[in-house]
């Protein structure tokens, strides 16, 4: 799967009709496009013939199992009338209407991936992925008539619940080979659903027992920690035990970093444009023995000398 970023592309990127926080996105609304093709760039026309501003999704699983990133989570889009400020919208394309054409195994398992990702990124429960259908009446909309995405969402929900049945993710992404994502857990601490919770030691779920952990996801000083590499875990707070991250490097993933001014090539050998230097982003992967970061929004791999820990 690979994963094209397109939210400096698509229509209204630059000037959206709304935005919100991160912390009122409360719902995942996966869709289907209800066609045999597409892409952010074909729907872009029809979408504005409607005379919307920005798109239906901000992100598209394509036939082929790519992933187009259309807008940043901030942006509201198009996907459910009425619902649009509490959601962030997914849609596979296709047409799987009841008794119609299913989704391809490739495309399933990149949309799993997303859900998983983005459910961990907004932290919210496994409950909150809606289809389109499921979603409240309003006095504009009757969203229950819809069958839209035309799947069985309980079984959607369930394998999502149960990863073990789910073929994992594929990434065309080089695999990390150094430390930085390891987190050895030294005695039994709490564990939690969100990172709110481990916070503020509230709503404990579990207890995350000793042992080496991959580090799934990071918020706010504290971390989701899984045996199983790319599924999510329990968060914790690190603060609260003496353990030992292993970090190698001063930049980790999801360190923050600004690109330098003197930066001229990324590491791929392709002259880096102006208007990313000076800039700030989160480091979504290493490679190289941490010479090599990979950048998120931009998706390029930039030499370490070439940015500065924020």
């Amino acid at each position: 799967m690979r994963l094209i970023d397109l939210t400096r592309q698509s229509m209204g990127w630059n000037n959206p009709f709304q935005t919100r926080t991160m912390n009122q996105i409360t719902t995942l609304g996966i869709h289907h496009s209800a066609t045999t093709n597409g892409s952010q760039m074909i729907f872009e026309n029809h979408w504005r013939n409607l005379g919307w501003r920005n798109g239906g999704y901000h992100e598209i699983v394509l036939l082929n199992g790519d992933v187009e990133i259309c807008y940043v989570p901030t942006v509201v889009v198009n996907g459910v009338g009425d619902h649009n400020t509490i959601s962030y919208h997914i849609a596979v394309v296709g047409n799987f209407r009841p008794g119609g054409e299913q989704p391809s195994d490739i495309q399933m398992i990149s949309l799993r991936e997303r859900i998983q990702f983005n459910l961990a990124r907004f932290n919210l429960p496994i409950e909150r992925v809606w289809g389109h259908h499921e979603f409240p009446n309003t006095p504009r909309f009757n969203h229950s008539t819809n069958s839209c995405p035309g799947q069985n969402m309980n079984h959607l929900r369930n394998s999502l619940r149960t990863p073990k049945t789910v073929t994992p993710p594929i990434s065309t992404l080089p695999p990390v080979t150094s430390d930085e994502n390891i987190f050895i857990v030294k005695h039994p601490t709490g564990g939690f659903m969100t990172a709110a919770d481990a916070a503020n030691t509230r709503n404990q779920r579990t207890t995350v027992q000793p042992g080496t952990y991959h580090v799934f996801r990071r918020a706010n000083g504290m971390i989701n920690v899984t045996r199983t590499p790319g599924v999510p875990g329990s968060w914790i707070n690190p603060t609260t035990q003496k353990n030992t991250t292993v970090t190698p490097t001063d930049i980790l993933v999801d360190s923050t970093v600004r690109v330098n001014d003197t930066a001229r090539r990324w590491a791929t050998g392709e002259n880096i444009p102006a208007w990313v230097r000076g800039r700030t982003y989160h480091v979504k992967q290493l490679r190289n023995n941490s010479r090599e970061l990979l950048l998120s929004d931009v998706t390029s791999w930039i030499h370490r000398d070439d940015v500065t820990l924020v």
